[in-house]
């Protein structure tokens, strides 16, 4: 619903201005790197990246509204290709080993090595036990692939902040509580009313906030007092060389302040940009072109795909077996004289589409109604 010339400014003040001030303030040295003695920890980037995209999800969904008929028809919008889905989350789930175990910067010694390693077992881990959680969560005596797909991927967000510094039971852990934030916030986000089409802010903006808690939370330093962070299999020391005692409590203090800045500074440059955009029309996409479908009015060919899931061949089979009435939904019409042949267990069916006669299979259903074969 939303323009593309509207989404392509979005898009150049995201990255031009918004998301590399966050980063300046993290990884490039900023002040949260000094707030405290300690710093804040961010590995890979859960609130770097992935909060502060979900954020400004958050905040672009609340301003461009749902899409027409989003809650007063649900059924309608619905996954297109789950076959695509699936697809896109195994080339992430891929691709996140890149950035992961990357953001070691180096593997010039058996240390850092050995922490690419186990940055690459946390996130497998961390993955997989996310996508499980989310599935059992949603198993209704049916699977539903595209929230285990989400659920991966909030897993993977999860474990992003802490994949450097915290044990292999630990990354299962904090998979298995992102996914459980994540399914949570995915429904908090409906009943509200908010208009996410692939749960951005729960997957992003949720679990990377959690992610960069459990980058502290877990950290495999004694107790609540030494910390490691960053410095992976080592602890921050003072200045004598040993391990810092009370590190922790500091490394928390600037874990929550990454969180607090992220939200306000994402959370108001980004509505600094939706707000004016909606009021000046040039966000949202007129209703005419939401009706019509962005397809058919943008883009050559019109259609992305020759078959329309609307088109449905169905109709009531009686008791005995023999396939009665017809119903022929959207733009397919019964030709001038239809046969329908009984058959034990098949019939042909002749109708015409777009002018052009067409032969159809058909074979009755547990249901109670037939489908083309």
């Amino acid at each position: 619903r939303v323009n593309f010339m509207g989404y392509a400014f979005c898009s150049v003040l995201m990255t031009g201005i918004i998301y590399p001030i966050v980063v300046a303030s993290t990884w490039g040295g900023g002040w949260l790197a000094e707030v405290t003695s300690v710093g804040y920890t961010d590995f890979a980037g859960s609130g770097v990246v992935h909060m502060a995209g979900g954020v400004g999800a958050l905040v672009g969904a609340l301003c461009a509204g749902p899409r027409i008929g989003r809650w007063e028809h649900p059924e309608k919008f619905v996954p297109h290709s789950l076959p695509l889905v699936v697809l896109g989350t195994f080339i992430l789930w891929f691709g996140w080993y890149g950035f992961n175990c990357g953001s070691t910067r180096s593997m010039k010694d058996i240390a850092t090595g050995m922490l690419a390693a186990q940055v690459a077992m946390n996130t497998t881990l961390a993955a997989a036990t996310g996508g499980i959680t989310v599935f059992l969560m949603n198993l209704r005596w049916k699977y539903d692939i595209g929230s285990f797909c989400n659920g991966i991927l909030a897993g993977l967000v999860s474990i992003t902040a802490p994949c450097g510094n915290v044990a292999c039971g630990s990354a299962v852990l904090i998979g298995m509580s992102g996914g459980v934030l994540y399914q949570l916030t995915s429904w908090l986000m409906k009943r509200l009313r908010i208009d996410d089409p692939v749960d951005a802010f729960a997957v992003h903006g949720m679990c990377g906030a959690w992610g960069v808690l459990a980058a502290v939370l877990f950290d495999w330093g004694l107790g609540f007092d030494k910390f490691h962070g960053s410095k992976g299999f080592d602890c921050v020391k003072d200045d004598g060389g040993q391990c810092m005692s009370g590190a922790w409590k500091e490394a928390i203090s600037a874990n929550l302040l990454e969180i607090l800045f992220v939200v306000v500074w994402v959370g108001l440059s980004s509505a600094c940009i939706f707000l004016p955009l909606r009021r000046a029309g040039l966000l949202r996409a007129s209703e005419s072109d939401q009706l019509t479908g962005f397809d058919e009015v943008k883009h050559s060919p019109s259609k992305a795909y020759t078959w329309d899931e609307q088109s449905k061949v169905v109709a009531p089979s009686s008791p005995g077996g023999d396939l009665g009435a017809m119903n022929i939904e959207d733009d397919l019409k019964p030709s001038s004289s239809p046969r329908l042949e009984p058959m034990s267990s098949h019939a042909m069916l002749n109708i015409t589409r777009a002018g052009e006669l067409i032969g159809l299979s058909v074979s009755p259903r547990k249901d109670g109604r037939i489908q083309a074969v």
